[in-house]
């Protein structure tokens, strides 16, 4: 696969949307590396910013730079043969989304609150990940280097999700990679 030429971007010269599309997933893709790169070779503190989200009554970190907007909880229209996480699809200015419950994930049978939140991560689809709110952002949480079985808050354990632990005010809290979803709802499904 060819990548797009990122200076006939800047000359004013439009790249068709599927090009631009698969190049933001080849850097989502390079920065979820980056990002477990990072983690493995342990330090103190993950670079940039951070959203802090709750999902379900259990906190998890969002990588802002990997989410171009959040927005409120709106209607969506059910996609056939999707699994129970995906609430459906709707349009995000003129983009469409594939929302994905992340409650839902954790094993919780809830429908999401009127005050929930979207998350839109960009893509071929883009994904929304809907949690119950942001609660702010973190600069540069902390690396939390326990050992992760035991630091794992139990319902993220074993989930591809998971790219890493943080701390935050002395709790352990997920570093979540989108990716996967991604990946997952982009299958076609028979």
């Amino acid at each position: 696969m060819s990548r797009p030429d990122p200076s006939a971007a800047t000359a004013g010269v439009r790249l068709p949307r599927a090009a631009l599309a698969a190049e933001v997933r080849r850097l989502e893709e390079a920065l979820g590396r980056a990002q477990r790169d990072l983690l493995a070779h342990g330090g103190d503190a993950l670079p940039g910013l951070h959203l802090l989200v709750e999902i379900a009554g259990r906190s998890a970190l969002l990588a802002a730079g990997r989410i171009s907007e959040v927005v409120r909880l709106v209607a969506t229209v059910p996609l056939a043969g999707a699994p129970p996480h995906v609430l459906g699809a709707f349009l995000c200015r003129g983009t469409p989304v594939v929302a994905v419950d992340l409650a839902a994930l954790l094993g919780v049978a809830r429908e999401p609150s009127l005050d929930a939140q979207i998350a839109i991560v960009p893509g071929d689809p883009s994904v929304g990940l809907v949690v119950d709110r942001v609660e702010g952002l973190v600069e540069g949480p902390r690396l939390f280097h326990g050992d992760a079985t035991a630091g794992t808050p139990a319902a993220w354990r074993g989930s591809a999700l998971v790219a890493g632990l943080c701390l935050h005010h002395g709790e352990v809290v997920p570093l979540l990679d989108p990716a996967p979803l991604a990946a997952d709802v982009a299958e076609p499904r028979s």
